[in-house]
């Protein structure tokens, strides 16, 4: 069925790619940045021709490429790229938000080419073809649900192992899968090794005729992103921004369009109840900064800041941050007279506007509890539940998570996570929980204890990929 389905598919990315190109550079310019990687154009300097080197060199010089999609995969990838540190690496992404991200996390990585950062090529079988010859990877790893035809049909041409890390696959996609099963079942026989986050997506996977011996169970490498926090760095964080012991702070992280309207509304309810209450809001696209800061200034008497102007003021003020970065700078925050910053502002304010990438986890550390966003919104499926979770912040979150059922179940089942079906029952949560000291110490400490417990995933995870690729 190959025979009929990739020609097919051939065409079709044929009459996508210039609608596409057309639209990055006219009616969605966001698309534009790394279009020149999307179709498959690398830097001749970074990325030599293999015919250029000798075969001794050449096989040396193989790098592994890593691709993740956004944020949430790139992080989840962070951990495994440090275990293949000293071997020559690529890493694609696909949204503007990762590949920043990527830039600033791994910054001295790719400033001394140890690390390749591209844009994830679209995927037409001549631009993957034009791709692999110039990259001529290893090995690929894919993380999570990226099954992409022609990158694997071509890589499978050239002996070139497809591993999938961190491999779920979603009952939406499953289903798709199943239906066009008889054209795209060669896809998944070409897959080399598939690690998978729970036995449920590998009962998925047998079912789309993948070899059982290809596939292994170990669980969710998000566990294993998760950093240590510092208790000391958390309380003089929670001073620089202005709040006191007293405060009790509700972080909202990754949100969605309708979600921060009805987060704000319920802020505005409780803190008639909790005068102490604070809202900080931490919209999951970039793009919707500007939006979320309208909806905070259109709600009735709240005074917002915004974590940009912050961070801006402490930039200008101090000589020394220059060699910061966006991240490093909350690390070193103490809000001095002579900063800029309107401290009797920082003092007062009823919600910190987080309009800037990176800082969400930092943020997470000072919360009393956490909303973690993607699950109002039905079309999300939630994001990541392990976040505020490894900080001991007790979680909040709406009846939409599909994407994230076995964080939320094994959270759930310790008794570090609340489901909230309706607004009432999440205002009804947060409530108590703002109410209850000793709940959310409790909540927060078996929170903690689950993330620890599952954080040597990426050993197991880097043991059975260096087995199949060396």
């Amino acid at each position: 069925m190959s025979l009929i389905f990739y020609p097919l598919y051939y065409i079709a990315w044929s009459l996508a790619i210039p609608i596409l190109a057309l639209l990055s550079t006219t009616a969605i310019p966001k698309w534009r940045r790394g279009l020149r990687y999307k179709l498959g154009y690398l830097d001749p300097e970074k990325f030599i021709k293999p015919s250029n080197f000798n075969k001794l060199t050449n096989d040396f010089a193989k790098p592994i490429w890593f691709h993740a999609v956004s944020v949430g995969e790139l992080n989840a990838l962070l951990p495994l790229l440090r275990v293949f540190a000293g071997s020559p690496m690529v890493l694609s992404v696909t949204t503007d938000t990762a590949y920043t991200m990527a830039e600033s996390k791994l910054k001295n990585e790719i400033t001394n080419n140890l690390i390749k950062l591209i844009y994830m090529p679209w995927d037409h079988p001549h631009i993957i073809s034009s791709v692999l010859e110039r990259i001529n990877p290893r090995a690929i790893i894919l993380m999570e649900s990226e099954i992409w035809p022609a990158l694997i049909f071509e890589a499978s041409q050239r002996k070139i192992k497809i591993i999938i890390a961190n491999a779920k696959l979603s009952d939406a996609s499953y289903k798709t899968y199943k239906l066009f099963s008889p054209f795209i079942s060669w896809v998944f026989r070409n897959i080399s090794l598939i690690l998978v986050q729970t036995p449920q997506d590998s009962r998925k996977y047998i079912d789309m005729k993948v070899d059982k011996n290809k596939i292994y169970m170990t669980g969710n490498m998000k566990f294993s992103a998760l950093p240590n926090v510092k208790l000391d760095k958390v309380a003089k964080l929670r001073s620089a921004l202005g709040y006191t012991e007293k405060n009790i702070i509700w972080v909202c992280g990754s949100t969605h369009s309708e979600e921060e309207i009805l987060l704000t509304a319920i802020f505005q309810e409780l803190k008639e109840e909790l005068p102490e209450l604070r809202l900080i809001l931490a919209p999951r696209h970039p793009e919707r900064f500007e939006v979320v800061e309208s909806i905070i200034n259109s709600a009735a008497q709240l005074n917002l800041i915004k974590l940009s102007r912050i961070k801006d003021n402490i930039r200008k003020s101090r000589q020394n941050t220059s060699k910061l970065s966006s991240d490093e700078i909350l690390h070193h925050m103490t809000i001095t007279d002579d900063d800029g910053t309107d401290k009797n502002l920082l003092n007062t304010n009823d919600v910190l506007l987080i309009d800037t990438i990176g800082d969400l986890m930092n943020i997470y550390s000072i919360a009393d509890i956490a909303f973690v966003g993607g699950t109002i919104n039905n079309s999300v499926g939630g994001h990541n539940v392990l976040e505020p979770a490894a900080c001991r912040v007790p979680v909040v979150i709406g009846p939409n998570y599909y994407k994230n059922t076995q964080m939320v179940e094994m959270m759930e089942e310790a008794g570090a996570l609340i489901v909230a079906d309706a607004k009432e029952d999440l205002r009804v949560a947060v409530l108590d929980l703002a109410m209850n000291h000793d709940k959310r110490v409790l909540m927060g400490a078996e929170a903690k204890n689950l993330t620890d417990r599952n954080k040597r995933i990426v050993v197991d995870v880097a043991e059975l990929i260096k087995k199949e690729i060396y």
